[in-house]
């Protein structure tokens, strides 16, 4: 994997190499970069380099070059996130829980969730406090028997002894969207199709 980002460097005439190599000869010119990059290659604190632009100044004369370069890097790890969320998922497959839900829509729809999703009020999503992100889980409400299957792509809640948040349409499927909240029970699904 190719990190890109462009250096920008100027040398003064006293950073340049010898002030001989540096005439107007074509040839000096076209190998100026290169004899600069193969000079200076501890390249320890930067992490990739696309391209380095040297500006020369020899009196009233500008003379610019720049020159493509790949370094390579190591290939980045996962995130820690990422493997937290590994750890938590593999730690929480046989999960189930039960106590009272809420629902939450109009006033967060189109924001962003936890996950990085854009919240829409109207899917089959839910907040869950340590859930991990992206996984599904199966909600029944106590009271009537319905059920729904639920991606938890959000955090909360954050009120009161409640353990999941529901979006607006998984409430509505439920029949909670009246009283605001119900005695429920999650148990972990492999899918939405679950």
């Amino acid at each position: 994997m190719f990190l890109s980002f462009a250096v920008t460097t100027s040398f003064t005439h006293a950073d340049m190499l010898e002030s001989s190599s540096l005439n107007n000869d074509s040839d000096s010119s076209s190998n100026l970069a290169a004899r600069v990059v193969n000079k200076n290659s501890n390249y320890d604190h930067i992490p990739s380099i696309n391209s380095l632009s040297i500006t020369e100044r020899s009196g009233d004369s500008i003379r610019r070059q720049t020159l493509a370069a790949k370094v390579s890097a190591p290939q980045d790890e996962p995130s820690v996130i990422d493997k937290l969320n590994t750890v938590a998922s593999n730690t929480v497959r046989k999960f189930s829980q039960t106590g009272v839900a809420s629902w939450y829509g109009r006033q967060f729809h189109g924001r962003k969730t936890a996950s990085g999703d854009t919240f829409d009020m109207n899917a089959l999503t839910a907040a869950h406090r340590s859930l991990p992100l992206n996984c599904y889980v199966r909600v029944t409400n106590k009271d009537n028997g319905k059920s729904v299957v639920v991606k938890v792509n959000d955090r909360g809640p954050f009120h009161g002894n409640r353990v999941l948040d529901l979006s607006y349409g998984a409430a509505k499927r439920l029949g909670v969207t009246n009283s605001g909240t119900a005695k429920v029970s999650i148990e972990r699904v492999s899918g939405p199709n679950a």
